[in-house]
């Protein structure tokens, strides 16, 4: 009797009958050497949002970076205020980082803190400004024309189109439609024409007396006393007579801005000349 198990096939390894069912595997394995491997791939997606990250921090860093410059040449307000002395006592306070301001009766100012500069812009009346140091210069616009401080005391006036500045101490640079110019101490400019005025310290100084509360005359016309007189009240007070006969009558001395009418009630004492007081408050002065 035959053995049965002589007639079967031999039976093949499990290894060599898998890779003969599976005929893509050597293509898969090629494919697989030239992938990429799972830790390669999550190293890329990080290196790639990192990337991603740096250029959204340089695109922000570039629009602050441009916005600050733009803001810079823009200049703007970061604070402003105006500031207006009716017809008595004159005003002064520190403004501005340190300047002080003093602004006489019937003068109007606008003042303007902004990102690399100080202006003020004088509206009507005169301000005398000592002015501070500071990395911010400091301009006073009147009307078309800017002065810029080159460390100074200086005094602006403005009535009407008229506009003038003098120096009482260091320089001024002016600069407007009719040119260029430079002030030192004791001189004063046309801001019109830029015409050079007659000027000195010391009379600059008695001018400007207002900014302590007096009033300085030195041998003044009585036409000007008047006028200045008017200046700190609220009524005029005006000559009303005939012309004077001679030489115009003048005054000296020093008063107070606060005792203005007590001036005006002493002027027949010192002067030869009769006041008259008028039911709307203004003062008429003639020869007595």
């Amino acid at each position: 009797m035959s053995d049965p198990r002589a007639s079967r096939p031999a039976e093949r390894p499990p290894q060599a009958a898998a890779a003969s069912t599976d005929p893509f595997m050597p293509f898969e394995d090629a494919l697989r050497a030239r992938l990429p491997s799972r830790e390669e791939v999550l190293r890329e997606a990080k290196a790639q949002t990192a990337r991603r990250r740096l250029r959204r921090r340089q695109g922000v860093a570039a629009a602050c970076v441009a916005l600050c410059a733009g803001l810079w040449a823009w200049n703007p307000v970061l604070k402003e205020r105006t500031v207006v002395v009716a017809a008595g006592v004159p005003r002064a306070w520190t403004a501005h980082e340190g300047t002080v301001v003093a602004l006489d009766s019937r003068s109007s100012l606008t003042m303007q803190l902004r990102l690399r500069s100080r202006d003020l812009y004088l509206n009507a009346g005169q301000a005398v400004l000592d002015v501070a140091a500071n990395w911010r210069p400091l301009r006073v616009h009147v009307g078309d024309t800017v002065i810029r401080d080159i460390g100074t005391v200086f005094r602006v006036r403005r009535q009407g189109d008229a506009a003038q500045v003098a120096v009482l101490e260091g320089r001024v640079e002016v600069s407007g439609p009719s040119g260029r110019a430079e002030l030192d101490a004791g001189q004063a400019l046309d801001l019109g024409t830029l015409r050079p005025l007659p000027a000195s310290v010391a009379g600059l100084e008695r001018e400007t007396a207002w900014r302590e509360g007096r009033l300085r005359f030195d041998g003044t016309p009585l036409s000007e006393v008047l006028a200045l007189l008017s200046h700190y009240r609220a009524a005029p007070v005006r000559w009303a007579g005939a012309p004077v006969a001679g030489p115009e009558p003048r005054l000296s001395g020093e008063y107070r801005i606060r005792d203005v009418e007590s001036l005006i009630d002493s002027l027949p004492t010192i002067l030869p000349l009769r006041i008259e007081r008028r039911p709307d408050g203004a003062v008429l002065v003639s020869a007595r």
